[in-house]
């Protein structure tokens, strides 16, 4: 019991790196797959005035009453633009939920889909809760009304989760549909804008809530985990203490950083023991991946799909699947509770 004890401890126990994770993606190739999709739509809207005047045919200016419908649907967009700005600096969870569509969809920089106004809304309640001093500013820079029911919203987002965070910047395609007279949202879609040029401390930045002190414990063991940032800003470090009856059994250092080749987070775990792992991280829904590959000090080989779920702000729930040692399967992990440690006495 205690070999197999120490074997979970070298290879799982090591990989207990709490993280987020960004999904790989080729942004650029995202925001053009968007406008395609939109031109479809923008093309049949308006064929009518793309097609060639018949020979001899005298062209007929629209009626300036059409025009002018046009531009007061413009103006509602443009002031429901500017409302969802008041309302997420409010951090109005509600009020933002009422703007949008009952099907309606939202799609974030990293792919995932959210779906539903209570979906929705939920979303920005979970938000707020996290980062209670986030903010958010809104560039429109163009609104198309492509048919009475049916209109077009492209612009850049800019926000921060608290003050003195580093600027996330986004560019995004809106759909507004207009019913029962009035204009929704039916799909917004981000991504990462193609101009903005982010270092690997701005990708950290969505882990910077790992900064601080960790315990999972159970009757018979304490991990302890401490993650701090590098002194560069470029890495994030954390060092693990296993201790089971009391004893220590295994320590080691884990360091996360950006893979700019891959276009996610990588993790590179070495323990005391002399085992070690690498991890690339993978987002799935509401579930963070982490696709690991290591070897024991002895030299067998392990590998493990480890998974994160951010239950609030001071606790996570954490599993892992899919585990392999010296190409035997092992039985999964079920979930466990991660707390953040609280402050102790005189600190």
């Amino acid at each position: 019991m205690r070999i197999q004890l120490r074997i979970l401890l070298a290879f799982v126990g090591a990989t207990l790196c709490y993280g987020l994770v960004v999904e790989g993606q080729n942004r650029e190739k995202a925001a053009e797959g968007v406008k395609k999709a939109l031109d479809p739509a923008n093309k049949a809207a308006t064929g009518a005035a793309q097609k060639p005047a018949p020979a001899g045919a005298t062209k007929t200016a629209a009626p300036a009453a059409t025009a002018t419908a046009s531009d007061a649907e413009e103006k509602t967009i443009r002031a429901s633009a500017e409302a969802y700005t008041k309302l997420y600096n409010d951090h109005d969870a509600k009020g933002l939920g009422a703007l949008f569509s009952p099907k309606a969809e939202v799609i974030d920089e990293d792919g995932t889909v959210t779906r539903g106004r209570e979906a929705i809304q939920k979303s920005f309640v979970d938000i707020f809760k996290r980062y209670p001093k986030s903010s958010m500013e809104v560039e429109v820079e163009s609104v198309r009304i492509l048919a009475s029911t049916l209109g077009i919203e492209e612009g850049t987002a800019r926000s921060k989760n608290s003050p003195d965070d580093a600027e996330s910047v986004t560019t995004y395609v809106a759909i507004h549909v207009k019913q029962d007279g009035k204009w929704l949202l039916a799909c917004i879609r981000d991504w990462v804008a193609s101009g903005a040029e982010m270092t690997p401390h701005d990708h950290l930045e969505e882990l910077a809530w790992l900064v601080g002190d960790w315990v999972e414990e159970t009757p018979h063991s304490v991990v302890h985990t401490t993650c701090q940032w590098h002194d560069n800003g470029n890495f994030l470090m954390q060092e693990f203490h296993v201790r089971v009856d009391g004893k220590e059994m295994l320590s080691g250092t884990t360091r996360i950083g950006w893979d700019a080749v891959a276009n996610q987070f990588r993790s590179w775990v070495f323990d005391s023991s002399g085992g070690h792992a690498t991890g690339l991280w993978l987002h799935d829904g509401d579930e963070w991946l982490v696709k690991s590959q290591g070897a024991t000090s002895s030299g067998k080989v392990a590998s493990a799909t480890n998974v994160y779920r951010q239950i609030d702000n001071d606790t996570i729930g954490w599993r892992s699947v899919e585990r392999i040692l010296d190409g035997e399967r092992r039985e999964d992990h079920a979930e466990i509770v991660i707390k953040r440690r609280p402050p102790q006495p005189g600190e």
